[in-house]
């Protein structure tokens, strides 16, 4: 398994596309990483919540990788998403300050999934026009 993008890097400020979309790192170099929640298809996916973005901020990333999203985050949905059958799926960004979980969601009829893609990954382009642009980000984390 390759090490995530984000791995040995310093965030300086996270966020979050209003959609749920995507997620934007602008990391200490001013360069920039960007992940999509991609659905596979007859499904969608968004990011949900991000649970304690300061954990990153200012700090280098020390891993970044999937995880089993806890039961106490695998509540109803806070967004206007058509809910069928949905899956939990969570992302940890551990630096010396703590733990970031990026908590995202996928429904479907039961027989999809999703995933958070990242810069490199295979990408599916997404499901009734998800992931188009981009350009609604709101500040989640760090200073502009």
């Amino acid at each position: 398994m390759e090490k995530n993008v984000l791995v040995g890097k310093t965030i300086k400020t996270v966020y979050l596309e209003k959609s749920g979309d995507a997620i934007k790192f602008v990391l200490s170099d001013g360069s920039e990483v960007t992940a999509r929640a991609d659905g596979d298809c007859c499904s969608h996916t968004w990011i949900e919540d991000v649970i304690d973005p300061e954990a990153m901020i200012g700090a280098e990333v020390l891993e970044a990788e999937n995880i089993d999203l806890p039961e106490h985050l695998q509540t109803p949905t806070k967004h206007d998403h058509f809910e069928d059958e949905m899956e939990y799926y969570g992302f940890a960004i551990k630096t010396w300050r703590g733990v970031c979980t990026i908590a995202y969601r996928n429904s479907s009829n039961g027989y999809y999934g999703g995933s958070l893609n990242w810069p490199g990954d295979g990408y599916y382009g997404g499901v009734f026009d998800q992931n188009g642009k981009g350009t609604d980000w709101k500040l989640i984390g760090g200073v502009e």
